[in-house]
């Protein structure tokens, strides 16, 4: 399917001017676009927040709407930075159209998630609404991806999305929200099996999904049965032209090994250009 190839990354949706406008651009400009209409309207923004009953009654469009819901508040402008900063980073390795996906899935998987719960606890809960959850899970993804990245005062990447984690469930359970409780457990899970099936998370065997890895597409040729068994003419090497892939994955590797121990800004520009040329080849195995 196109949709699943990333060599579209560097081809904005349309463009303002000379800015291209990306998946998580977009996402995030009409979050902020929002807090106007709800401002105008409050009862429109209001019909855009999934309800169970309300989706069991017809309103399927509150499936794919709860993220935009978003109200005037400082909590709105610090998810959509939050989004907008870490889904860039994805964004660039997956492109704009299956990251798109990869964003509509775990909403997808989230509503139903919460009808079902309301359904089989014959509750009304749990309502979902606003960009709050999805820049949680899109973090979440971004830091697993990223696990020793330094963030604040030099705090390891995954310390930080282990308190994500953990709050949020102390706060459930203080509360006794149980659905609530398992609905955020479920959603963590849901998002994680559809990063993998986008194309992230493939060190993590245990999550479940297939995602190809560049090794693995190596070993799939050569694996691959020889179309013809006849002697041909080669000429012996050495040849002049690109490094073998073998030499370009390990090179790659060393570069994010770095970025994650010391940052991106720990990179010098020629590091930055040579690692966009060996994803750009990466991209075309």
């Amino acid at each position: 399917m196109s949709w699943l190839s990333g060599s579209d990354q560097e081809k904005p949706w349309f463009r303002i001017r000379s800015y291209g406008v990306g998946t998580t651009d977009f996402v995030a400009g009409v979050s902020l676009l929002m807090m106007i209409v709800y401002a105008v309207s409050p009862p429109f923004v209001g019909a855009l927040v999934l309800t169970p009953s309300d989706v069991l009654r017809g309103f399927v469009w509150q499936l794919v709407t709860w993220p935009l819901a978003n109200g005037p508040s400082f909590w709105t402008i610090w998810n959509v930075v939050v989004f907008w900063f870490t889904g860039r980073q994805l964004e660039r390795e997956l492109g704009k159209g299956r990251f798109g996906w990869m964003l509509l899935g775990i909403t997808v998987a989230g509503s139903l998630l919460a009808v079902l719960l309301a359904l089989a606890f014959r509750a009304d809960e749990p309502m979902l609404a606003g960009l709050g959850t999805m820049s949680m899970l899109v973090v979440l993804i971004f830091i697993a991806e990223n696990p020793r990245m330094p963030f604040f005062f030099g705090i390891p990447a995954w310390v930080l999305g282990l308190v994500i984690v953990v709050l949020p469930l102390l706060s459930y359970v203080a509360a006794r929200a149980w659905i609530g409780l398992l609905h955020f457990v479920l959603s963590i899970v849901a998002a994680a099996i559809i990063a993998k099936l986008a194309g992230l998370l493939s060190r993590y065997a245990f999550v479940p999904g297939h995602t190809y890895t560049p090794g693995q597409r190596k070993r799939k040729r050569k694996a691959a049965p020889r179309a013809s068994t006849r002697p041909s003419n080669v000429v012996q090497g050495p040849w002049l032209g690109p490094e073998p892939p073998a030499r370009e994955d390990e090179e790659m590797d060393a570069l994010l090994d770095k970025i994650m121990a010391h940052g991106l800004d720990s990179l010098t520009g020629r590091e930055r250009k040579r690692l966009e040329e060996l994803r750009q080849q990466r991209r075309a195995r």
